[in-house]
């Protein structure tokens, strides 16, 4: 008699994620929540992080105190600093002579580095400033994190139970089509319901939106893969068990955070409630 072939552990590594996702997401809302300096504070660490992890995937070096990494951190950390205190008008010129400042240092890598410095610092740069927007700051906040998170766990689920025709298997071997549309469903869900409970916050344009958010969380987390495979790395790093690394954690909300913003200027994203 032959023995059965074992079945796949389809969410073996479950529990590992929630631990550390829950605990991710206490700090950060707790300083999101607070606002102010520790709100800035907090994604300035953010930034900080995820410029090495970045640094140290295109380069292969885990040098801290490389130039272009120390000047890329400082840059960063400057252009955040002027946008929490005195607004885009201000941040935005510091960011522009920091990426100057980048592509001088940063040698043969600069059309990397600098792109990636611009993407991420950006992405930060705009979560300070819809904090900073009274009085539905946090919850905006709140909103499109919910969301990005309701599209990762969608896809997860959808796509280890149903399966099916990869997504793109030169890039990321594990994304199906399935998951991509379970994510998109599960992100409008959340962003309907988070919409009724909030009062005033109109349901369809918010239902929109999220979805928006949700298609272009799932790009930030391609464009990663894509930039990783590029480079012949796995994960950004080993900071958060189950994750991998912050960029790896937060590559869906800096693609949903592009998708916003770009809304938002266009006047899409401004009073929800109308």
């Amino acid at each position: 008699m032959t023995d059965a072939k074992p079945r796949p552990v389809r969410f073996a590594d479950l529990g590992l994620r929630l631990a550390s996702g829950a605990v991710l997401a206490v700090i950060a809302l707790l300083q999101l929540w607070a606002g102010g300096a520790w709100a800035a504070g907090f994604l300035i660490v953010v930034l900080a992080l995820m410029l090495w992890e970045y640094h140290r995937m295109v380069t292969g070096s885990d040098a801290v105190l490389s130039p272009a990494l120390v000047v890329a951190v400082v840059a960063g950390t400057a252009a955040l600093v002027a946008t929490a205190t005195w607004g885009p008008p201000k941040g935005l010129p510091v960011l522009a002579v920091g990426a100057l400042a980048v592509v001088a240092v940063s040698g043969r890598w600069r059309g990397w580095l600098t792109a990636g410095f611009l993407y991420m610092t950006l992405a930060t740069g705009a979560l300070i400033v819809f904090r900073n927007r009274e009085p539905e700051g946090v919850l905006l906040i709140l909103w499109l994190v919910l969301v990005v998170v309701a599209a990762d766990v969608g896809a997860y689920f959808v796509g280890r139970r149903v399966g099916g025709k990869k997504l793109w298997p030169r890039v990321s071997p594990g994304k199906t089509w399935s998951g991509a549309f379970g994510g998109l469903g599960f992100a409008v869900v959340v962003g309907l319901i988070f919409s009724w409970l909030v009062v005033g916050w109109h349901p369809w344009r918010m239902g929109g939106l999220s979805l928006g958010i949700a298609v272009y969380s799932q790009f930030g987390d391609l464009l990663e893969s894509a930039v990783k495979r590029r480079f012949g790395v796995k994960d950004a790093s080993r900071l958060i068990p189950g994750h991998g690394g912050v960029m790896d954690r937060l590559d869906g909300v800096m693609g949903g955070v592009w998708f916003f913003a770009v809304a938002d200027s266009l006047g899409l994203g401004a009073a929800l409630g109308n």
